[in-house]
């Protein structure tokens, strides 16, 4: 089981992987334009493969429309209206036998394909995600799978799960949003020396990261993009953003429970950037780019799900960690970094 100072050694690659060896060691070979958009070539050093960003079949389109209409269709679109949305959005006029073959294509990775006949009957496509526009010294945009939120706290694995349902469903405008708003610690930066077990796993987040973030449009839109996809497209993801804080009366209570937590101050506050549910546990995820060099995600995380756990009313035993990149996921459980003692678990 790797620690945490293991993981970060690695070297990370920024090229994509050959398509046809699979080797690691590819270099840029400059730019193609096809009739719709520009792509990025490369050439593999050891087969001496070209390829470009899109290599693959069907990609006479640019991976953002592709993505996009695949969306559209798990939304609860029909295939007629997938193409009617699309083609009033982007202008485009796609194929009803293409759109089905690119959701065929994509359907390993976008598991909410065995969700998507039960929730088209609780919601229809445009109400499904609940948005919130949250300003919290900048703006966060809050999104609920409204239909996976029903159907996976609902389901005998997690029913006992459902506190956080609720909690969720009561980020609105009566939300403390004050609390995010003043002086405060965050907890994407606070101090504190946590050493939790880390385990290297592999996980279906890291291939939806591989293949959703070439399509984002700049950098700064790559968690927006990623969360966008896998909220409406993977099985477990239910939120996005969501706030959470730790007050110094939550820190005391823990404490005054067996918890060894490092902390003083008054409010901690900081956004989950995906909460799935899955497997009986909330997972807590983060999306960090070259994941392996990562320092801090271990104890931001473990705020996050002390945080969660304390507005919801749910033992820590119950939450699972992870960050992860478009190679690696990294995975833990919160418990173990801050109690040791066996006792009762708040």
């Amino acid at each position: 089981m790797p620690t945490h100072h293991t993981i970060q050694s690695a070297k990370v690659n920024q090229t994509p992987p050959c398509p046809k060896c699979g080797s690691k060691f590819t270099i840029r070979k400059g730019r193609r334009r096809n009739r719709l958009q520009t792509v990025n070539v490369f050439e593999c050093t050891e087969c001496k493969r070209r390829f470009n960003d899109n290599a693959g079949k069907h990609k006479t389109y640019p991976l953002r429309v592709i993505l996009d209409a695949v969306s559209t269709y798990n939304l609860g679109h029909s295939l007629s209206d997938t193409q009617r949305v699309i083609r009033e959005r982007l202008r485009l006029s796609i194929p009803e036998r293409t759109l089905s073959q690119w959701i065929t294509d994509h359907r390993p990775l976008t598991t909410y394909a065995r969700l998507r006949l039960a929730g088209k009957k609780l919601f229809s496509p445009t109400s499904i995600v609940r948005a919130f526009a949250m300003h919290h010294k900048q703006v966060y945009h809050f999104q609920a799978h409204q239909a996976k939120l029903k159907l996976l706290f609902e389901s005998p694995d997690h029913k006992r799960l459902a506190r956080a349902a609720d909690y969720l469903r009561g980020v609105g405008p009566q939300f403390p949003h004050h609390l995010f708003q003043g002086s405060n610690h965050r907890s994407s930066t606070f101090p504190a020396k946590l050493i939790p077990p880390i385990t290297r796993k592999e996980n279906h987040a890291t291939q939806i990261a591989a293949l959703v973030l070439p399509s984002s449009p700049t950098n700064k839109k790559r968690h927006e993009t990623l969360q966008s996809f896998m909220l409406v497209n993977d099985s477990v993801t239910v939120v996005v953003e969501v706030p959470v804080y730790l007050t110094r009366d939550d820190i005391a209570h823990l404490q005054s429970r067996g918890f060894e937590l490092p902390f003083d101050a008054g409010v901690i506050t900081g956004h989950i950037d995906f909460l799935q549910v899955r497997n009986g546990f909330l997972h807590i995820l983060d999306y960090k780019p070259e994941a392996r060099k990562e320092k801090h995600a271990h104890v931001q995380l473990t705020i996050y799900a002390l945080a969660l756990s304390r507005r919801a009313g749910l033992p820590l035993k119950n939450f699972k960690c992870a960050w992860f990149d478009e190679r690696d996921y990294f995975e833990f459980f919160p418990l173990q970094g801050v109690y040791r003692t066996g006792q009762n678990h708040a």
